[in-house]
């Protein structure tokens, strides 16, 4: 097991070095001058050339390049072309927000899709395996926008029962994560965002355990478990349902990844300052220091969830090992 987590340890920094390298290549491939926000055309060529230095522009690429991984490990990402801020400052504030809307959500997803799939696989065919599964593709079906938007009309505009957007109400002075879990008010906040997240991603964990369930209790193990007498619950829980998480963990890694990603849909229907917001934000203003780094820190994110994921499987299933033959 140790020698399993050193390889995907391993090849996770190896993807995540991948991914840097990309994102500094791509990002200078770009058309247009993306120092035009502080390096103005109009200025004369001794101040440009000594803006040009303070950023580093001056160097060959190749010393960019060195520079570039140097401050990645160091977390010195720079300053915004728009703002002058550090970047790592912008990044962090924006990086907890997403973190904080989408972990909640998805969690709230997952468990429940875990418990309903359980359920639907150990009464198939039933009243509630077959509501359960109409009702998720219907959830699916519809884009996050389209039931932000709806939950937003009927919630917020018409009842008055929750904020139309933000994460706390204008004004309220936040001075850390702390202040925000804390808070009241950022919960209530939360709830429509959180339905709609859950809403659109109910379906997946919830199938694929229900399907994964399927199969497991076809086995021989279970045959045998139930013909010991044991009551069926410690049946469907101690053995088929763990087996069949394997399954939903697999889906889950890639599922957060794509959820992260697609985070901007959320966030701009209800005004959520979270990463996604800010990556499209600065793509727009050609705010290229805080694009790079906020392309960079959702791959890392991404990355260390599989990680995780993988780490899973092996205390989830113990015959996976390196190679097919190290135990651990």
């Amino acid at each position: 097991m140790k020698a399993y987590i050193v390889q995907r340890s391993l090849l996770s920094l190896l993807t995540i070095f991948a991914v840097a390298t990309i994102l500094f290549i791509l990002f200078r491939l770009l058309p247009g001058d993306p120092t035009a926000q502080v390096i103005s055309p109009a200025l004369d060529e001794v101040a440009q050339a000594r803006l040009k230095e303070a950023y580093g522009l001056d160097q060959p690429m190749i010393v960019q390049y060195v520079l570039y991984l140097k401050n990645l490990v160091t977390l010195e990402w720079g300053r915004s072309f728009t703002t002058s801020e550090p970047v790592f400052d912008v990044l962090a504030y924006r990086f907890w927000n997403t973190l904080l809307l989408m972990g909640i959500g998805l969690s709230f997803s997952l468990v429940l899709g875990v418990f309903l799939g359980m359920i639907m696989a150990w009464w198939r065919n039933g009243p509630l395996d077959i509501g359960a599964t109409i009702a998720a593709m219907v959830s699916q079906s519809a884009p996050p926008f389209i039931t932000g938007l709806l939950l937003l009309i009927v919630l917020s505009y018409r009842l008055g029962m929750f904020p139309t957007g933000g994460m706390m109400p204008p004004g309220t002075n936040i001075s850390g994560v702390w202040d925000v879990v804390t808070s009241a008010q950022f919960y209530h906040h939360l709830v429509l965002p959180t339905i709609t997240v859950a809403a659109y991603y109910l379906a997946t964990p919830m199938l694929v355990m229900r399907d994964s369930m399927l199969e497991v209790l076809g086995s021989d193990y279970i045959e045998f478990a139930q013909a010991k007498g044991l009551p069926p619950h410690k049946v469907m829980i101690r053995h088929a349902a763990r087996n069949a998480l394997m399954a939903v963990v697999t889906v889950s890694s890639l599922l957060l990844g794509f959820a992260i990603g697609g985070q901007v849909v959320v966030e701009t229907v209800f005004s959520w300052p979270g990463m996604g917001l800010l990556m499209v934000e600065a793509a727009a203003r050609h705010d290229y220091p805080v694009a790079q780094a906020t392309f960079l820190a959702l791959a890392v994110l991404i990355i260390l969830l599989n990680w995780a994921a993988d780490i899973s499987y092996g205390w989830l299933d113990p015959r996976i090992k390196v190679g097919g033959g190290s135990h651990g």
